[in-house]
């Protein structure tokens, strides 16, 4: 008598799906017959699924020789390209993939524009959708070619949110799906420029160079502003107290957020400068500032008001102040030179474990227990490695 696969009962066939670690498993237990076909549409949605699935060794998207648009998929552990398979994709910058969508920056808008991409719909899904424009004080071509670092889903498009990273200096917008407009975080004087955001067990979070943490959250204004705005702001709480901006040595070229596999969230700070180039930076700082409060304060109250005099006889001549202007971009410049002429090769990982929720804090992991992080300007995932 044959055996009658196709009448195995659901629990059976969820505790064969429970041992399944990649995702193409799905795809050849679908394959065996039309029952576990329907089995593995219904069950793969379940939370559990979908958790080792957001877990799977990513597939690169890459060009295809002499096509701008067409796009291909790399498959890393087999080393090979997916030639059946080709994407149609826009010219555009892509700022990121999260939960199976892409993520492009209209750079042909005036204003920055995200749409959202699903390269492998079903029947029933979208394919695209657009996000209104953020806000923002200079124009995608006056700011990069790119106007916006990163952007996360929190979920596959149905009831979801997107929070961005945009402009030269790396603010945050949030989007919730059926808003009119983007939320942005009230004006203040501290300078938040962050580096990565990442929703984790239904909450947002975002790390700077400087490795201060918060939650985000929205809170609505006591009186809705007036105009073509959002009724709320967001507002931050601390998770992790951040170094001390003076110092370079406290600056990583760039962070991460990141949850493991065992729903742990993982603080990555990736470095561009040894230690030693960090504290002769610093030591150069430091000395210089000595060097400019010892020239200060050995001047006479005769000469402080001769200083003073003359910068106000410069300020009426337009023509000394747009030179003065050129010797700040010079100094300006040469400092940066200093600072990024270099190529930004890395040259040390450093990964935290976060205490939260049970308390602030992090402390240093010198393993990843049998993972592998993929970290950059997508969303970051962690793998098991074997």
């Amino acid at each position: 008598m044959a055996p009658q696969w196709s009448r195995l009962g659901d629990d059976i066939l969820n505790m064969i799906t429970e041992r399944f670690d990649d995702i193409y498993d799905y795809a050849r237990f679908g394959a065996v017959c039309k029952p576990w076909l329907s089995f593995s549409h219904r069950f793969y949605n379940q939370k559990h699924h979908l958790f080792r699935a957001h877990h799977q060794l990513p597939l690169l998207v890459v060009p295809m020789e002499g096509h701008q648009q067409i796009r291909g998929l790399y498959n890393i552990p087999t080393n090979t390209l997916c030639n059946q398979v080709q994407l149609i994709l826009p010219y555009k910058r892509c700022c990121g993939s999260s939960h199976g969508w892409l993520i492009f920056v209209d750079n042909k808008s005036a204003e920055i524009e995200l749409l959202l991409i699903n390269p492998f719909p079903s029947e029933s899904e979208k394919s695209l959708i657009k996000l209104p424009p953020i806000l923002c004080y200079h124009t995608v071509s006056e700011m990069d070619e790119y106007g916006v670092k990163k952007a996360v889903l929190s979920k596959d498009p149905n009831d979801f949110e997107v929070i961005a990273i945009y402009g030269g200096m790396k603010l945050l917008a949030h989007y919730k799906s059926g808003d009119q407009f983007w939320t942005y975080p009230k004006p203040t004087r501290k300078l938040l420029c962050f580096a990565d955001v990442i929703f984790y067990k239904g909450m947002a979070y975002a790390v700077d160079n400087h490795s201060w943490i918060v939650r985000i959250y929205r809170k609505r204004f006591k009186q809705s502003p007036s105009g073509n705005s959002s009724p709320c702001f967001l507002r931050f709480k601390t998770i992790n107290q951040g170094l001390s901006n003076t110092s370079f040595v406290n600056y990583s070229g760039n962070a991460y957020l990141v949850e493991t596999c065992k729903g742990e969230l993982l603080h990555v700070r990736r470095d561009y400068w040894t230690l030693e180039e960090s504290m002769a930076i610093d030591a150069k700082n430091e000395a210089e500032e000595r060097r400019v409060r010892a020239a200060y304060e050995a001047r006479t109250q005769e000469e402080h008001d001769q200083i003073r005099q003359r910068i106000e006889r410069e300020s009426e001549n337009q023509n000394v102040e747009e030179e003065e202007e050129e010797d700040d971009e010079i100094r300006a410049s040469q400092v940066e030179e200093v600072l990024f002429d270099e190529p930004h090769l890395s040259v040390n990982f450093t990964v935290f474990k976060l205490n939260y929720p049970s308390s602030r804090g992090q402390k240093s992991t010198e393993t990843l227990n049998g993972e592998i992080l993929f970290i950059g300007d997508n969303h970051s995932v962690s793998v098991p490695s074997s």
